[in-house]
């Protein structure tokens, strides 16, 4: 359970949680022998990443990093020989739309330019160990970025301890 007493993260008024939930069973569907379903999802990701470039004004927004990096995984994955990969994605989109965990911000929030702390056990444990917390985004309404500012560094990475 995150900080802010939440168990599961059901965004249904929330566009980008949809798109998700639609990649999700999407990639569930292409793991079913239907191939032409990943290049759906692919599609899915796509769009969601020129919406977000849009919005953004910038190739580098955390948002549009995050459905690039998200893209190219599908990508590498499409390819016949890697084809179980999938899994990865199923799973852990799976967990972004039902608990909020989204891996793969919290990898990209180790990248140089997205972190503000150098890298650290402590950084590495808070941005895997730590529980999403929604209400850190209510400081910050403009950091949603994907289902409801869930894959935001915010929402993810847990802030280190102050010694006050």
């Amino acid at each position: 359970m995150g900080k802010s007493g939440q168990r599961v993260f059901f965004l249904l008024g929330d566009w980008t949680w949809w798109a998700w939930v639609l990649t999700t069973i999407l990639l569930a569907i292409g793991l079913c022998g239907r191939p032409t379903a990943f290049v759906a999802a692919m599609g899915i990701t796509a769009l969601q990443a020129i919406v977000m470039v849009v919005r953004e004004k910038s190739l580098s927004a955390f948002a549009v990093q995050l459905r690039l990096a998200y893209l190219i995984l599908l990508g590498v994955c499409y390819v016949p020989s890697m084809r179980w990969l999938y899994w990865l994605p199923t799973v852990g989109t799976f967990a972004l739309v039902t608990i909020g965990y989204c891996l793969m911000a919290r990898l990209l929030s180790l990248l140089p330019w997205n972190r503000r702390e150098p890298l650290s056990a402590d950084l590495l444990r808070r941005t895997f160990m730590s529980c999403p917390d929604l209400s850190r985004l209510a400081e910050n309404q403009e950091a949603a970025g994907c289902a409801g500012g869930l894959c935001t560094i915010d929402a993810q990475v847990e802030r280190p301890q102050r010694d006050d």
